[in-house]
């Protein structure tokens, strides 16, 4: 019995070992998807419709595994057939240091959209050191182009975000006790506070966590049932 009931804590240990990796590796990276208050249309001759500084993003938050995927619009045709009509740039103007301006291709396009991969974008830019990243820019090859969206996917994420969202609870505490002194505001207050705060964490997670703990407790119970099952065949026969 205590043999069944080892088997039955092992297999217990390995479902949560996995439920905790997966959630660490999901909170690891997120997707960032640009402002485009500062698109414009280019001329088609070799200009940017979307840069991007440090303030806007940082390259450094770049993955291995990410993607950046630019959807836009295009107006005629590149300089070349073999040419994209959107290419991807990284641009370092670092006075103490070479300047660098790397052209990076797309591995995918369509009239429509590209897609440019991480592999590249080191291969052209000379480093995997994206620290010296001044502008990334999405930029035309011939022909006129606007930037409609540009979401780079996997990515650290922003400190920024994390001490903003930390603020923001901070803030909350100091100005709620005032505003729920009054007896007949304290309730509905209260009310708000509790419906509201797991918001966020239902958006990251993609899956409710309270589903995934109800389905590994489902499988570890099935794996000592099916043991004991097993067990009592063999005493009885």
């Amino acid at each position: 019995m205590k043999k069944i009931f080892r088997a039955a804590l092992a297999a217990a240990a390995a479902c949560v070992s996995a439920f905790i990796i997966t959630i660490s590796a999901a909170a690891e990276t997120e997707d960032f998807e640009a402002p485009l208050n500062k698109v414009k249309t280019t001329n088609g001759d070799w200009g940017q419709s979307l840069t991007l500084d440090v303030n806007d993003f940082d390259c450094t938050r770049i993955t291995p595994d990410s993607v950046v995927t630019v959807e836009y619009t295009v107006d005629g045709e590149p300089a070349s057939a073999n040419l994209a009509p959107v290419e991807l740039i990284l641009f370092n103007y670092t006075e103490e240091r070479d300047r660098i301006w790397a052209k990076i291709e797309p591995f995918e396009y369509d009239e429509t959209s590209a897609s440019f991969d991480y592999e590249t974008m080191i291969l052209r830019y000379g480093s995997d050191d994206l620290s010296t990243v001044d502008n990334l820019c999405i930029g035309d090859t011939g022909a006129p182009i606007t930037v409609t969206k540009l979401v780079i996917t996997n990515c650290t994420v922003s400190e920024t975000t994390t001490t903003t969202a930390e603020t923001t609870v901070s803030t909350t505490a100091e100005t709620d006790p005032p505003e729920t002194a009054a007896p007949e505001t304290s309730a509905p207050e209260t009310t708000e506070a509790v419906t509201t705060a797991p918001a966020p964490a239902e958006e990251s997670g993609g899956v409710p966590i309270v589903l995934i703990v109800v389905i590994t407790v489902v499988v570890a119970v099935a794996v000592v049932a099916t043991i004991i099952i097993l067990k009592n065949k063999r005493r009885f026969y």
